[in-house]
């Protein structure tokens, strides 16, 4: 008798299980033309335990040169932290050079050296391309408690 109650336990443990892995959506695409592309970033999904989301989640770079890159936090109570944000996966960083400029971004929409923490940030893209054009990156927001909530969005640069 034991062993048939243990096979509904499995089941429903499975099935547990399986919801809790959310399948990877598939990246929503743009490409960047101007001197300056913004990303909106909704961290409403965050308060719940789930991702935050971009509205860009495979930003393409063409034509332009050392482009502005601003990522914007739509969703109140989530913030960005200087050096903790935007980072890319690579672990060896940026080799190339293709990215600079990343600071978050004051009142006037200028980048303020002196802000650890706030809602819009930027990187400049120099949009070279090189063997590997493709710079996967995590998007970090934090709430104000320090708690991270985490996505992995795509730069390419196609030059």
């Amino acid at each position: 008798m034991a062993g048939k109650s243990v096979l509904p336990v499995l089941l429903f443990g499975s099935a547990l299980a399986s919801g809790a892995a959310q399948p990877q959506q598939p990246l929503t695409e743009a490409t960047c033309q101007t001197t300056s592309c913004t990303v909106k970033v909704d961290a409403s999904a965050c308060e719940t335990g789930g991702p935050p989301s971009v509205d860009i989640g495979k930003i393409h770079i063409k034509g332009n040169k050392n482009i502005r890159i601003v990522w914007e936090v739509s969703h109140p109570g989530f913030e960005f932290r200087l050096g903790r944000s935007l980072l890319l996966k690579d672990p060896r960083g940026d080799p190339t050079g293709q990215f600079s400029g990343k600071f978050l971004l004051g009142p006037n929409d200028q980048p303020d050296p002196s802000l650890k923490r706030g809602r819009r940030m930027q990187w400049l893209d120099a949009n070279i391309v090189v063997d590997n054009n493709e710079y996967p990156y995590h998007v970090i927001v934090f709430d104000a408690a320090d708690n991270p909530c985490s996505l992995d969005p795509v730069i390419v640069n196609d030059e």
